[in-house]
Order: C-alpha cells, then sequence, then structure tokens
C-alpha cells in the first residue's frame, strides 16, 4: 500500500509540475532526497527506488529541474524538519510550521541545547542579518554541521548561492526571514502549540502510510511527548510484527 501511495509500485513517475505539486498536496510533507518511511520525492519522480545517490541515476536532469521549479512555487515550503533532512511542507501545513518555530518556549530549549559553534554562527546570522557560508571564519565541515543544526531546530533557515567562481555554497539567514514566517505568522497565532505538534505529526504518518515506531520518534526534535499522548487517544495505531512496532493513523 505504501508503495502504491508513494508512486512505486506500479511504477508511475511524475513528468511535470502540475502533477509533482498535486503529489505534494496530497501527502502535505515529503522529503526531497534522502531515506526515510516519507516519500522522496527525486524517487517520486522517477517512479521507481533509486540505488545510491539520486544524481547517479538516468533521471537525474528531470529530477533536478523539478525540484528547482518546485523550491520557487508559493505553494510549497522548505525546512528541515524531518531527520534534519530538506522537507517540502505543503501550504497549508505553514501557520503549524510558524506557530511550532516561534513558541519562544522552544526556541528557549533549542537555544541551550545549541554547541558553541552553532550559537556563534546565530549570534552573527542575527546581528548581520545573513551570513555567507564561504566567507565565514569556520572550517568547512563542522560550519556545515553549525548551519544544519539551525536549520533544523528552526532557528535559522539557508538558501543556495551560485558564486561569482562557479561553485555553489549557502546564504544563513534568520528564521523570521523564511516564507513560513513571512506568510503565516499572523494564522500561526491561532494554533496552540500542541495543536501545531499534532497536525505535523498526523501529515507525516499520513504521507508515510506506515512507519517503524523508532523511527518517528526520530523525525522531529520538537513535541516527542504529543507522539504518546496520540497514541494513547486513537488518533495514531500502534501495530506489532515481532519485535517490531509501527505507528498509522487508526483507521
Amino acid at each position: 500500500m505504501r508503495l502504491k501511495l508513494h508512486r512505486l509500485d506500479p511504477p508511475r513517475p511524475i513528468r511535470n509540475l502540475r502533477v509533482a505539486l498535486a503529489f505534494i498536496k496530497e501527502r502535505r510533507i515529503v522529503l526531497s532526497t534522502g531515506r526515510s518511511s516519507l516519500p522522496m520525492l527525486a524517487e517520486v519522480i522517477a517512479g521507481r527506488h533509486l540505488r545510491g545517490s539520486w544524481m547517479a541515476n538516468p533521471e537525474v536532469y528531470r529530477i533536478y529541474e523539478l525540484l528547482k521549479r518546485i523550491y520557487r512555487h508559493p505553494d510549497v515550503l522548505s525546512a528541515s524538519i524531518v531527520l534534519g533532512k530538506d522537507t517540502l511542507i505543503h501550504e497549508s501545513l505553514g501557520p503549524a510550521v510558524e506557530r511550532i518555530a516561534s513558541d519562544p518556549e522552544r526556541r528557549r530549549v533549542a537555544l541551550a541545547a545549541l554547541p558553541p559553534l552553532a550559537r556563534r554562527l546565530l549570534n552573527e546570522v542575527e546581528r548581520a542579518g545573513e551570513v555567507r557560508m564561504d566567507r565565514w571564519s569556520a572550517s568547512t565541515k563542522p560550519a556545515r554541521e553549525a548551519r544544519l543544526r539551525l536549520e533544523r531546530d528552526l532557528l535559522a533557515i539557508s538558501r543556495e548561492l551560485h558564486t561569482e567562481r562557479g561553485y555553489h555554497t549557502a546564504v544563513v539567514l534568520p528564521w523570521r526571514r523564511s516564507k513560513s514566517s513571512t506568510y503565516y505568522r499572523v494564522k500561526a497565532r491561532r494554533l496552540t502549540y500542541d495543536r501545531a505538534v499534532d497536525e505535523i505529526m498526523v501529515a507525516a504518518i499520513h504521507s508515510a502510510v506506515i512507519a517503524p515506531e523508532s523511527e518517528v520518534r526520530r523525525w522531529f526534535l520538537f513535541g516527542r511527548n504529543r507522539l504518546d499522548t496520540m497514541i494513547q487517544r486513537g488518533t495514531l495505531a500502534r501495530l506489532r510484527t515481532g519485535r517490531q512496532t509501527w505507528l498509522a493513523l487508526h483507521p
């Protein structure tokens, strides 16, 4: 069932922007690339499981062009909320994402747990308005880890920049300059934090169809206590196969 809903069995490749946007609207949360129980859009575009990097597969040009157009579309948000990987989110979840990102207590906890280098990067981003990573005074690998930590904690966003020398780098901006914050700040105030977390978690499990509970508990850095609440009240169903437990939406 999951493979069919992910368009992988039978193979049903997506070949244009209209169909890709319809898929994101129906699933609401998908990964652009990477491995997870959630649909990976690169695989959905190819219509099959991809071995190794998607960039090494014959469909690479179609995947690249469609992803580029999807990122620019107003109906789609991007944030690294699932496993720290680039996640594409339908605009209907924009208020929930913004409510979680802007929650004062969540931000306080996230800030307190930041490693020193990530804290320094965030301070410079907040002070200067943006930081171009190839010009930031830190080694490449630790700097990338610091940037990804800020993105997963919903404290900052980044956009890709094609430099004058022909290579790519990231420009890091404060979360308040994200599409989610810009467009959904007012609507986000109508949601409680718990309701926003529940909306995101339910949408993610709906998108995956069924997922190992151990994986679901690693998806997000926020609201992990809400998972137990949703299981207890019957929103989510816990299934067992041997020693493995799975989560799905309650029928």
